[in-house]
C-alpha cells in the first residue's frame, strides 16, 4: 500500500483546475466531479439550508455515469483509498466555490477504516492540511465514518476527527450494523437516517410512531437527527413530524455540480407540503429578505 506521502502526490497529478477554479479528479478513463445536495435546518415553520453533502460526479466519454457503476471499476485495495482521498479533497477544495459562508460539509471516511488506524490518522491528518490551506473552520466538516466491525478502531478514528474538531456522524441508521448501542459507543455529533429505511416507514403510521421516539431519544442525547431520502410531500411531513433536526432529499434539493449557482434561500414548508397537483409553489422562496 501507498504511503501518505505517494498518495498525496497522486492525488495533486489527478486533479485538474478549470478556468474558475473548480477542480475535476481524474482516475483511469473518469474524470470524478464534485457534486453538494443541500441540507436543510428544520426550524419555526421553514427550512433553511445549513450545509451540503460532497458527492462523487463520474463522469466517461463526456457523459455522467452512475456512481454504482463508477465504484464498481474501483477494484485494488490501494486504488479504493486513492478514489476517497481523492473524493474528500475535491469536495473540500471546491467548498469556497459554493458561494455560500458557514454551511456544513459533509464527507464519507469509509475506505481507511480497511487499512488500519494509522492510514485513517493519516486521511485525517491530509483533510486537515486542505482545510488549512482553504481557510475553512474544521467544525464545518462532519465526517460519516464506517461502522467496521472493530469498534476500538470506529473509537479511535472517532477521537482522532474531534481532535481535529471536525464532526463525526453515523451514516445510513436502520440497516448494516447500525443500532443505539453502537450508535452510543462512538457518541456521534449528528445520526443520519437511512433514506430507503425512512421511506418505508413513512408508509407505515406504527412505525412513524416509533421512528419518532427514536429520534425524540437521540435528540435528548445531544445528536442532531438527520432524515435522507425525501422526495415526497407526504414523506416531508413524516419527516417534520419526528421532530428531526435536519434533512435532505429529490424534494429538497436535488445534487448539483461544483460551481452551480447555490440556492441559499428559506423555503416555506406550508408550500412545500401543498397537494402534489400544485406544482409551481413546491421550489417556491419565503418573501421575506434574509
Amino acid at each position: 500500500m501507498a504511503d501518505a506521502e505517494s498518495l498525496a502526490v497522486r492525488i495533486d497529478q489527478a486533479i485538474l483546475v478549470d478556468e474558475v477554479g473548480i477542480e475535476t479528479g481524474r482516475y483511469g478513463p473518469y474524470f470524478v466531479k464534485t457534486m453538494y445536495q443541500p441540507v436543510f435546518r428544520n426550524t419555526e415553520g421553514e427550512l433553511v439550508p445549513c450545509g451540503v453533502e460532497g458527492l462523487a460526479g463520474p463522469h466517461k466519454d463526456g457523459r455522467p455515469v452512475s456512481t454504482r457503476a463508477f465504484f464498481a471499476d474501483v477494484t485494488a485495495a490501494d486504488d479504493t483509498l486513492f478514489v476517497e482521498n481523492l473524493c474528500h479533497t475535491l469536495h473540500l477544495r471546491n467548498y469556497p466555490n459554493i458561494g455560500a459562508d458557514g454551511l456544513m460539509v459533509f464527507i464519507k471516511h469509509y475506505a481507511s477504516a480497511d487499512f488500519g488506524l494509522q492510514t485513517a490518522l493519516d486521511q485525517v491528518d491530509g483533510m486537515m492540511r486542505f482545510l488549512d490551506e482553504i481557510a475553512v473552520d474544521p467544525a464545518l466538516v462532519v465526517c460519516e465514518i464506517a461502522e467496521t466491525a472493530d469498534e476500538g478502531l470506529m473509537m479511535d478514528i472517532a477521537a482522532e476527527l474531534r481532535r481535529n474538531r471536525i464532526r463525526v456522524a453515523v451514516d445510513d441508521f436502520g440497516v448494516g450494523r447500525s443500532t443505539l448501542t453502537r450508535v452510543r459507543l462512538l457518541d456521534p455529533e449528528v445520526v443520519k437516517i437511512d433514506g430507503g429505511w425512512f421511506r418505508r416507514i413513512a408508509k407505515v403510521a406504527v412505525a412513524t410512531r416509533l421512528l419518532t421516539s427514536l429520534v425524540d431519544a437521540l435528540r435528548r442525547e445531544g445528536r442532531l437527527v438527520l432524515i435522507q431520502g425525501i422526495e415526497t410531500p407526504a414523506q416531508l411531513r413524516v419527516a417534520i413530524e419526528t421532530g428531526a433536526d435536519l434533512m435532505q432529499g429529490y424534494l429538497l434539493g436535488q445534487p448539483k455540480i461544483a460551481g452551480s449557482l447555490f440556492e441559499a434561500e428559506r423555503m416555506d414548508v406550508r408550500n412545500l407540503l401543498a397537494p402534489e397537483d400544485r406544482v409551481v409553489p413546491l421550489f417556491a422562496r419565503n418573501d421575506r429578505s434574509r
